[in-house]
C-alpha cells in the first residue's frame, strides 16, 4: 500500500520555507482537504449515516466511519493512508467530524431540500452537538464495562492490565512503593529521586522476584514497627514510675 503523507507533516515541513514559497503550496493543498466529497480510502462519497468523515487526530486524514471500524481493534486504530496509530480509542465515534467537509454535505443537502420547496433538512451545529453527545455515553457505557473487567491478565506475560490504562500491562515494579504499574502509570505517579522503578520483562523469574521484594518489604515494616514499639517504650512511664518520681521530689522537698 502507497504511503500517503499526512497533513499534519506537511504543514510543518513547509513551515521552515520562507512564507512567500509555502503560503500557496499550503492552500493549494487546504483547498484539496476542504472540497474531498469521498473517502479516500474507499471512493465512496461521505453521508450523513455509515460514512461520516473522521480525522485521525494524529495525522489529519479524514476517511469515513465505515472503513476506520475496518481498522479498529483493541481501541486502537492506525490510519490506512500514512500507518499513525491513534491508541486509548473508545470506539470509532470518538473521533472528531470534519466540520468542514460536514457543513458542506449538509448545505448541498440543505440547498436540494429548498430547491424541491422544502425547508433545512439538517442544522450542522446540532448534528454535531447530537453525536458528540451520543458517543461520549456510549463511551462512558463502555468505561462502565470495562471497569466490570478489569484487571484483565496478559495471557503473554501473565501480569495484570492497569486498571486506569486499560490497554497497558502492568510490567513495571516500583521499589519504593511495593506496587507494580504501566508506563504511563510509572511515568506520571513514581518519577521521585527515590523511587527505582524495574521493568519486569526483563526479569528472568517474575514471580519469585515479586515474592522477594514483598516479603522484603514485610520484613522491613516489621523492623520498623519494633523499632518504634522500643522509642516508645522508652518514652513512657508507667504508674510506678511516676509514684517512685513523686515520692523521691518530696524527700528532697523535706530536706
Amino acid at each position: 500500500m502507497k504511503v500517503i503523507q499526512n497533513p499534519t507533516q506537511y504543514f510543518f515541513e513547509q513551515s521552515n520555507n520562507p512564507s512567500n514559497e509555502y503560503l500557496d503550496k499550503i492552500n493549494t493543498f487546504i483547498g484539496k482537504l476542504i472540497n474531498q466529497k469521498s473517502c479516500l480510502l474507499c471512493k465512496q462519497d461521505y453521508n450523513i449515516k455509515d460514512r461520516l468523515p473522521r480525522i485521525l487526530i494524529h495525522c489529519g486524514h479524514t476517511i469515513c466511519t465505515q472503513c476506520l471500524s475496518n481498522f479498529y481493534k483493541n481501541r486502537r486504530v492506525r490510519c490506512p493512508l500514512c500507518l499513525k496509530l491513534v491508541k486509548h480509542l473508545d470506539s470509532i465515534d470518538r473521533l472528531p467530524i470534519n466540520h468542514t467537509i460536514f457543513s458542506k454535505m449538509a448545505e448541498e443537502i440543505n440547498k436540494k431540500s429548498r430547491f424541491h420547496g422544502g425547508t433545512d433538512v439538517i442544522d450542522p451545529q446540532q448534528y454535531l452537538f447530537t453525536q458528540f453527545q451520543q458517543s461520549a455515553i456510549q463511551a462512558q457505557k463502555i468505561r462502565q464495562q470495562q471497569q466490570n473487567q478489569y484487571p484483565q491478565i496478559d495471557p503473554d506475560s501473565g501480569l495484570e492490565y492497569c486498571e486506569f490504562h486499560n490497554d497497558r500491562v502492568k510490567h513495571f515494579f516500583c521499589m519504593k512503593h511495593k506496587v507494580t504499574c504501566c508506563r504511563a502509570c510509572s511515568e506520571m505517579i513514581h518519577q521521585n529521586k527515590d523511587c527505582i522503578v524495574v521493568d519486569l520483562y526483563e526479569i528472568e523469574d517474575v514471580p519469585a522476584f515479586l515474592n522477594e521484594a514483598y516479603k522484603l518489604n514485610q520484613e522491613n515494616n516489621s523492623q520498623n514497627q519494633n523499632i518504634q514499639f522500643l522509642q516508645d517504650d522508652d518514652n513512657n512511664f508507667n504508674d510506678d514510675d511516676l509514684e517512685g518520681e513523686f515520692a523521691q521530689n518530696e524527700s528532697l522537698q523535706s530536706l
